[in-house]
């Protein structure tokens, strides 16, 4: 589990959750496909009107060009690490009490050479959006079936983005 604007398990569950979670490897929907994926990250920028533009560009490149500050960002929130090199830090390999003992920083970043990178659209923002949001629908059984929300999403991505659904195959 990694965080995200939206936070992490383990920083947003409640004392009496720790040693109840742990990781594995996600499936994957061919015998040889990835068993890894990701969808995050962050843009930054410092304004142009900020008042200390060095400081802030300082702390940038401490934050994201420095194992310690990857490392740091890992510990406190479960921010997987942008630079490579941080991924042999020792912490890495440490069991954490939270996941039951479990090694997950090793678990969850050796899977980061086998994610395939992922084209997006200019639509992307608009389709998650979307998809999000019949998703939770669908759990809290605002569907009759899953093909029904599907349908419903496309077509209101259809609508949104002016592009045609592509008939099933």
């Amino acid at each position: 589990m990694v965080a995200g604007t939206r936070g992490t398990i383990r920083s947003t569950s409640p004392e009496d959750q720790q040693g109840k979670w742990g990781v594995y490897a996600m499936p994957s929907l061919t015998a040889d496909g990835a068993h890894a994926a990701n969808l995050g990250g962050s843009a930054l920028a410092i304004s142009s009107t900020s008042d200390a533009p060095e400081a802030a560009y300082a702390f940038l490149k401490y934050a994201l060009a420095t194992n310690e500050g990857q490392v740091t960002m890992l510990k406190a929130y479960g921010l997987v690490p942008s630079l490579l090199s941080a991924v042999d830090d020792p912490y890495v390999q440490e069991a954490q009490p939270f996941w039951g003992g479990q090694t997950v920083w090793q678990t969850i970043l050796q899977t980061l050479p086998a994610i395939n990178p992922s084209r997006g659209t200019p639509f992307f923002g608009d389709a998650d959006a979307i998809v999000r949001t019949v998703q939770s629908q669908y759990l809290n059984g605002g569907y009759d079936s899953a093909q029904a929300a599907l349908d419903d999403a496309a077509s209101q991505i259809e609508v949104v983005t002016g592009l045609p659904v592509a008939a099933a195959q």
